[in-house]
Order: C-alpha cells, then structure tokens, then sequence
C-alpha cells in the first residue's frame, strides 16, 4: 500500500515538475505561429495557414517531454476568423492529446491598425503506459490510472499599430486534469492561473529588404515562478533567417532556418542544455514548418513570419482622385451658399439700419443741394515679371508669372488636349529651327514644395502643359503616354495648378538639354522649365 501511495504521489507530481515542458503554449519558435500561444491571432496571415512543430525537451533522457502539435486557421472577408489546434503531450509514462476551436474577430481601426479577439474551447483526453507501472495485484491502482477526458479552453486579445504588435492571452480557461478515477472530468473555472503577455516589433532596413523583429514574452503563474522569454530574429532578404532566445531557467536557443517565395517556411531551434533550477546536461530542439496558401482576403490586414514584404501604399486612381475633388468642391459649395446667405442676411440689416438712420437724419438736417458723387478711378493690372537670383546653377532664367482668366485658362486647356488628336499621326514631327516657333523660349519659374498628396517632387521639369483641372491634365498625361512618350503630371500647392511634365531631373543643364530637345517637335513647340524647390 506504501508503494502505491509513492507511485500516486509521483504522478500527481509530474504535471507541476513538468509544467513549462509540456506547456503546448511554451514553444521557443512561437514567433512562427503566434496563434499556439494567444488565439487571436486566428487568421492572422491573411490567408489560410497550415502549421506543423515538434519539441523533443532533454532528447538524450529516456521519457523526456515531447510536444507536437497541429494547427489550421484561416480569415474571412467579413472580419470573422476560424482556427483548429491539434496537440500531443508526451511526459514519460504520461499522455494528453488535446483538440480545440476558435472563433475569433478583427476590428479595424485605420490604416495598419486594428484590435483582435479570439476564444477557443475543446477537449483533452489523458493516458497513463499502464503496462510500465500497474501491478496486476492492485486493483486500485488500475482504477486510478484509467484514461479520462476534460475540456480545454483559451482567450486572448491583441493589438497592431504598423510594426508594433502586442497581446495577452490565458492559455488554460480549465484546470488541467492528468489522472482520474472519472471517464470525463469536469475540471474547476480558472481562467487566471496562468496569463501570457507578449509584444514584438519590426524595423525594416535596407530599402525595407530586410528585417530586424525582437520579441518578449512573459509568463504569469499562481502556482509556479513567473518565467521572462526574450528573442531576436533577423529576416534577410526575406528569405533567409537567424536569431537567439533566452529562456529564464532554461537557458540559451539557437535558431534559424529558410522561406520560399513567401508561402513556405521550414525552421529550427537548438538549445545545448538547460540551465538555473532546471538544469539538466542535454539538448533540446524543435522544427517547425509553415504552409500559406489560397487568396488574400481583400482589406484584412495581416502580420505573418512567413511573409514579411512590406505592402505597398496604394496609389489612388484618377476615378478616387476625381471622387474626392468632387466631394471637396461640394463641400465648398455648400459653405459657400451659407456664408452668401449669411453676408446677404447681414446686409439687409444693415439697409434696414441705415434706411431708419437716414430717415431720422433727414428730419433733423435742413434741405441742402445733394452734394456730386465722385466716382472712383481704378488703376490697371500690370502683369509682374521677377528676376530669380538661383546662383551659377539658375542664372540669367526669367520667372514668368501668369495671371489668365478663367475663360483663358479653360480655352487653353481645351487647345492643349486638342493637340493630341492633331499630332497623333506623327507624335515627333519636327519643325526645324526657327525661332518663332518657341514662343516661350526663356520661360522658366520657379515654385517652392507644398503638402499636397500629390505634390511635384524637388527638382527640375520640362513642362509640356499646365492645367487648373486634375481630370484635364491626367487626360493630357495619359494620351501622351499613348503617343509613345514618358509623361506624367503632379500638382504645386503655391499656384493650385497640375503640371504636365516630360523630363525630369535633379540637374538644370540637363533639363534645359531635354527641353531644346523636345522643342524641336511641333506637339511640345512651347514646353519650358520649371525649378520646384523646398
């Protein structure tokens, strides 16, 4: 009976002695699926994922832990995120093999910002090698030994802002059950014995070819020493990547391994010896690999180890562009028609204030001759026209300021756009050297940088057309580029203009060698510089 109690009593032992070993949360690569320790990540790819690890803990002690598991998860277009969790335990004569659900959900808060949720539930089913350790001749501890099932459960929630990712999760919503008396046992609602805080960061480098991501993680446990993991992991090329970890009470890991085309991932991690009160003179490893597959789900945003490119702004379409001008001119508009209603309210009142006045006036005043009214004389609008001292770069350029009407401007417009249509047939027709046909030869502004999301880079432009419509000059852009020439057009704050350029670069000799160049054919007979400066 004495042997008996010993044997129940180590048992019962083990789980405690064991616990960061068989914790199917305490993965030294989670990094690589950080769904295996915090549910919301669920989806998290943006795409569906596959994803397979294996742990063999002191691989040269005979029973020593070994932890596999299994994992699917996937996003939908609907912010709703769905994942499977496979796991097995492997602790000497000691066997869990769990399976579990999650649901979980992304809010969207901006651009590359947005909170996650998760909520997983299932069900873990023990069993001890009981041909090792039962005595025929002991009944009850045949019966003690018997498999039994409980449930599994965990919750998690996360936050991303750009390349800054943090999360805390409770990885065991039940009790864990590791021997029973029961087939199924129900085990005690504690979802805070044990809490998983981690965050994490990417710093891009290299024209954002490669990357450096440092991780923390820190384990809470009411039963057992809290544990600090820290790891680092450089990305190079996205492709290849290596790093370290340090684990409290367990030591140092070495890790590495490759990624092909951004879809699969194979790696590894090695750890020569635990060290503190765990210490034990063997190795430990892991591998892990990582399959993503099928479509990106259209606006979900994504943080994956396996794909680490950076996504691309997206340029807006001149449809967006014109969308949102439209709305902006409303607007205005709408401002306008309230502002004019206000002045004419406020200037009826003033009629009406004055009228009184004036009545008032008249019957205390004596009848006097109605004194000549002066009109006033308005002086014309000169045009201006500045010389800029740009220094030996810009001398002897003349900065030419143009004040059209709007009539003229719009007539200007349409008769640069026509000029698609009437060299079509010979884009490049040249019309030799006269003089005449430059009738801005030395036109040359300069124009300092604004704010505008599409404002002309600092440099120097061969312009060939300017406009006070987006619609128009991308019109004008775009049928050059169908006549065979590199156009594109950007916006200046200063004027409220878009330019239509067809050269452009940081040195004026050679943009002025571009512009004599690209004068000598009739369709650009009057392009000129423009200098855009900060």
């Amino acid at each position: 009976m004495i042997r008996v109690k010993l044997l129940i009593c180590l048992i019962l032992c083990l789980p405690s002695t064991f616990t960061y070993a068989q914790d199917v949360t305490n993965f030294t690569q989670f990094f690589i699926n950080p769904y295996s320790i915090n549910p919301s990540y669920a989806g998290i790819e943006g795409r569906s994922a596959l994803f397979l690890a294996y742990r063999k803990q002191w691989a040269t002690i005979d029973g020593g832990p070994t932890i596999s598991s299994l994992s699917f998860h996937t996003p939908t277009n609907m912010g709703l995120n769905y994942g499977v969790n496979i796991s097995n335990d492997t602790r000497g004569i000691l066997n869990n093999s769990g399976l579990m659900f999650t649901v979980g959900y992304t809010l969207n808060l901006d651009n590359h910002k947005f909170i996650r949720f998760g909520l997983s539930a299932g069900a873990a089913w023990n069993g001890v090698k009981v041909d090792e350790i039962v005595d025929p001749l002991d009944p009850a501890l045949a019966e003690l030994l018997s498999k039994n099932a409980s449930l599994l459960g965990n919750a998690g929630v996360s936050v991303h802002l750009k390349t800054f990712h943090f999360g805390t999760s409770l990885p065991n919503i039940f009790s864990p059950s590791y021997v029973s008396t029961d087939a199924f046992t129900v085990t005690k609602v504690d979802p805070f014995q044990a809490i998983i805080v981690h965050a994490s960061n990417r710093f891009y480098f290299g024209r954002d070819k490669h990357v450096f991501e440092p991780y923390l993680l820190y384990r809470l446990n009411k039963d057992l020493p809290s544990q600090l993991e820290a790891a680092a992991v450089v990305h190079l090329n996205h492709t290849l990547w290596f790093g370290g970890s340090y684990k409290q009470d367990f030591g140092i890991s070495a890790l590495g391994g490759v990624k092909f085309q951004n879809f699969f991932l194979i790696g590894g991690s090695y750890s020569i010896k635990n060290t503190g009160i765990n210490e034990l003179n063997s190795p430990t490893y892991e591998v892990q690999m990582s399959y993503i597959f099928g479509a990106k789900k259209k606006n979900i945003p994504l943080y994956s180890f396996v794909n680490t490119v950076k996504e691309k702004e997206k340029r807006k379409t001149p449809a967006q562009l014109a969308a949102e001008k439209r709305k902006v001119d409303d607007d205005k508009k709408k401002a306008d028609v309230i502002a004019k209603k206000q002045q004419e309210d406020k200037r009826l009142a003033d009629v009406a204030k004055k009228q009184q006045e004036e009545a008032a006036r008249q019957a205390a005043l004596v009848k006097k001759e109605p004194e000549p009214i002066i009109e006033p004389v308005l002086e014309p609008i000169i045009p201006v026209v500045k010389k800029h001292d740009g220094g030996p770069r810009l001398k002897s350029e003349v900065l030419a300021i143009d004040l059209p009407t709007y009539d003229t401007a719009h007539h200007e417009e349409k008769a640069r756009i026509t000029r698609l249509e009437e060299h079509a047939a010979d884009p490049d027709e040249h019309h030799g050297d006269d003089n005449d046909m430059h009738p801005n030869a030395e036109r040359h502004e300069f124009v300092k940088r604004g704010g505008h999301h599409e404002e002309l880079e600092a440099g120097d432009f061969v312009v060939s057309g300017v406009f006070k419509s987006d619609l128009n000059a991308n019109h004008f852009a775009e049928g050059l580029k169908k006549l065979g020439f590199e156009a594109d057009y950007g916006h200046l704050t200063e004027k409220n203009l878009w330019y239509v350029y067809i050269s452009q670069s940081n040195d004026i000799n050679t943009a002025r060698a571009d512009r004599d160049k690209f004068r000598k054919m009739k369709i650009f007979r009057d392009s000129w510089l423009l200098t855009v400066f900060h």
